[in-house]
């Protein structure tokens, strides 16, 4: 198979090493996306040193030191976003694939002008658990992941909205991009597409699941702590109760603001 040449779309990869389960998944994820298409990969890294590099399919990595300990996700989406300059960027978690005709079908929506917002799979998340991982690893081939898929365990239910998502750059950054309030693990996912849709837009889900790739849950794959997850629940419930208007003051978006006023 041909590679597919996606040149408007940049895939963005926050990342934090926490463990060797997590450098060999960015890995996987890398190679799976440079090998089905022709596109560009930033990753940005942010931890007290260096943990990824010297992958030579990473057009560009970034460096942030970092000593705090609860990783700072939404914070480095938005600055990952500064370096992209394609009309589309694809936001991406460093434990997840999909299949590649999903990839497209959500960029063909966002190219024809069909829908600014996309997430690449219908709610479904499964598991690639340590025996499917190698299995993986053996063949590289996504079929039989999906062959094995009444083995997975489903990790949210048929509602999630993390892992992934695909949008235009220009309205992503309109539309606030992610809330920084959402300090490390919470619902920032689940607040972001809530907050799309409050501004007007319509958020299209693809037909298909996505795979998550088996790691050690550390630290950042939960709260913090206690008064960390109340802040981030409130954070939630603030947005969900907002208008229009109240969002736009909220995110500091000056000039959508004025020319909402004059509609």
């Amino acid at each position: 198979m041909e590679k597919i040449d996606i040149t408007d779309v940049t895939f963005l990869i926050p990342v934090r090493i926490d463990s060797l389960d997590r450098l060999n998944n960015i890995n996987l994820v890398i190679e799976y996306l440079k090998r089905k298409f022709i596109t560009k990969i930033i990753v940005l890294e942010a931890d007290i040193e260096e943990r990824f590099k010297n992958n030579p399919l990473v057009d560009k990595k970034i460096f942030a030191k970092d000593e705090n300990p609860v990783f700072h996700h939404t914070k480095y989406r938005n600055l990952l976003s500064n370096y992209a300059f394609s009309k589309i960027i694809a936001m991406w978690d460093v434990d997840i694939l999909l299949h590649y005709g999903q990839i497209m079908e959500a960029i063909g929506l966002i190219r024809r002008n069909k829908t600014k917002f996309v997430l690449p799979y219908d709610g479904r998340v499964f598991k690639i658990d340590p025996i499917l991982k190698r299995l993986y690893l053996t063949h590289k081939d996504l079929n039989i992941i999906s062959q094995n898929q009444k083995k997975m365990n489903l990790m949210y239910g048929h509602f999630s909205f993390g892992g992934a998502f695909i949008v235009n750059r220009q309205v992503y950054m309109e539309a606030g991009m992610e809330n920084e309030k959402f300090y490390g693990w919470g619902p920032e996912d689940i607040e972001r597409v809530k907050r799309w849709e409050i501004l007007g837009y319509n958020v299209e889900k693809i037909n298909g699941p996505l795979y998550h790739l088996h790691h050690q849950r550390k630290k950042n794959s939960w709260y913090g702590s206690s008064d960390i997850e109340k802040k981030n629940r409130f954070e939630f419930i603030r947005i969900c109760r907002m208008s229009k208007i109240e969002l736009l003051t909220y995110f500091g978006n000056q000039a959508l603001e004025k020319q909402y006023l004059k509609t």
